[in-house]
């Protein structure tokens, strides 16, 4: 059967929230691009529309989200007497909604693609003493086109071949540890530079004056250090582990791989032509591209398979993924746009000149400032408090102050590596749950026990570079 011809029955409610999705995409797109007001109107109508129609889906996590928006909009009419805050709070949730609506449409064509599942299954089988390095750079690169969907990719894929290897049931369980660390740890540290993580999407929206090459340069630099980190810690834990027989490599695939690498090239330059002609950060420019290159990516994938159907059931797919299967982008736009809402009305509810004050922020030295980033999202983290609402309100927080207590581009990338430390230290989040939800694995396990020592390594090396960077900028 082509890719797309699954039947499913599709309710009026799927289709609602269809057209919500798409009339806020679409809405957004207008207010970046035309810069039309009448969008902004529309974006927050679409938004809000949204709730009723999703609360047949919601979980605990859903309703906890919408009381404390609720709670947040009382707060600002009282504090306020008016709307003002609220509508600005309103903007940050229907733009972050938008983005990660359209830039996780590239996943659909990536999860479709022989090309995508090849290179998985060539990464997943490499012999032990590559496996580290494979999962860890696959996942970090994957992760830039498919987002969580290279998670869910490559995690099953790790179990499958772990349980084939006909190891004992003690070196299966410690080969799936080392593995799933790997790719987690890989995976993580692409939230630091990649335009398509709905970081950049935040941060760099947030601040005045943020240069994205330096943030981008800074978030390589790190990640590349972290990933050898985290090999060379592995191999410290494991030192006295008995080696395997020697395993043959797989042949790489090479045409998946230029394939991948085509589509990647073709990412990469459509967004940047977008950047340069429209003046628009990566991140938005990837709002307008990644919807064109996942129809295009599609296109492809049903030209190789049945050229003479190909339209047809590119149309097929299409009606899929706008239709049939929006509830879980619904639901993700909903959590996130919902998220930036609190971060940004419980930034405009904050006492920040006394907080401030108290803290003597003004006075304290650049390097400490920045370290106190990624504590305090790692120790909201624990408590449940998601990534991007505490980032939201921090960064919302750092602007309401009388002046930055920092260079932009080391603010934006301290709550980056906060944001990106949180994958391996936090149970609360996203991709932790999403691994433990595939591999039935407690987030503790995962967090706390396999990775809880690299985080803290991590931290100790961000410490010393907020250190050194804070030297280097003031000069």
């Amino acid at each position: 059967m082509e890719m797309g011809e699954a039947k499913s029955s599709v309710s009026w409610l799927d289709v609602a929230i269809a057209t919500c999705m798409i009339i806020l995409a679409g809405a957004e797109i207008g207010i970046i691009y035309l810069d039309v007001a009448v969008f902004n109107i529309i974006a927050h109508l679409t938004f809000l529309t949204l709730v009723p129609l999703l609360m047949p889906h919601f979980s605990l996590r859903e309703w906890a989200l919408t009381t404390l928006a609720g709670l947040m909009v009382l707060g600002l009419l009282i504090k306020d007497g008016d709307a003002i805050n609220i509508i600005s709070a309103l903007n940050r949730a229907a733009f972050f909604g938008a983005f990660i609506y359209l830039v996780t449409l590239l996943k659909n064509a990536a999860q479709s693609s022989g090309s995508v599942l090849a290179l998985g299954q060539y990464m997943t089988r490499q012999p032990s003493g590559r496996r580290y390095y494979s999962l860890a750079f696959g996942g970090h690169i994957m992760g830039v086109l498919l987002n969580f969907g290279a998670i869910s990719l490559l995690t099953p894929l790790i179990q499958r071949g772990v349980r084939a290897s006909g190891q004992s049931v003690e070196r299966q369980a410690v080969d799936e540890q080392r593995q799933i660390s790997g790719l987690l740890r890989g995976f993580s540290w692409m939230i630091l530079w990649s335009p398509t993580a709905l970081t950049q999407a935040v941060l760099f929206t947030s601040f005045a004056g943020v240069q994205t090459g330096v943030v981008m340069l800074l978030g390589i630099s790190a990640s590349l250090v972290m990933i050898f980190v985290g090999r060379a810690l592995d191999l410290l834990l494991w030192r006295s582990l008995p080696a395997v027989a020697s395993q043959s490599r797989p042949t790489f695939p090479k045409t998946s791989g230029i394939r991948f690498a085509t589509i990647c090239g073709l990412l990469i330059a459509a967004t940047y032509l977008v950047l340069i002609l429209a003046d628009v950060s990566a991140a938005v420019a990837l709002m307008l591209v990644a919807p064109i290159i996942m129809v295009a990516w599609i296109f492809e994938q049903n030209l190789k398979a049945a050229p003479s159907l190909a339209v047809t059931a590119t149309l097929r797919r299409l009606k899929v993924i706008f239709v049939d299967e929006t509830k879980d982008p619904a639901l993700s736009a909903f959590v996130l746009g919902a998220a930036g809402f609190i971060g940004e009305a419980g930034a405009r509810l904050a006492p920040v000149a006394q907080v401030a004050e108290v803290l003597n922020i003004s006075q304290m030295p650049v390097w400490l400032f920045l370290v106190s980033l990624p504590v305090l999202i790692t120790i909201c983290g624990q408590i449940a408090l998601s990534p991007i609402l505490v980032v939201v309100f921090l960064a919302a927080v750092i602007n309401e102050l009388p002046m930055l207590p920092a260079d932009p581009n080391l603010i934006v990338f301290a709550l980056g590596a906060g944001w990106a430390l949180s994958m391996s230290a936090s149970p609360n989040a996203s991709a932790t749950l999403l691994i433990s939800a595939i591999t039935n694995i407690a987030p503790t396990t995962l967090t706390w026990r396999w990775n809880g020592l690299y985080a803290l390594v991590c931290f100790v090396l961000f410490a010393i570079s907020f250190y050194v960077l804070s030297l280097g900028f003031a000069s």
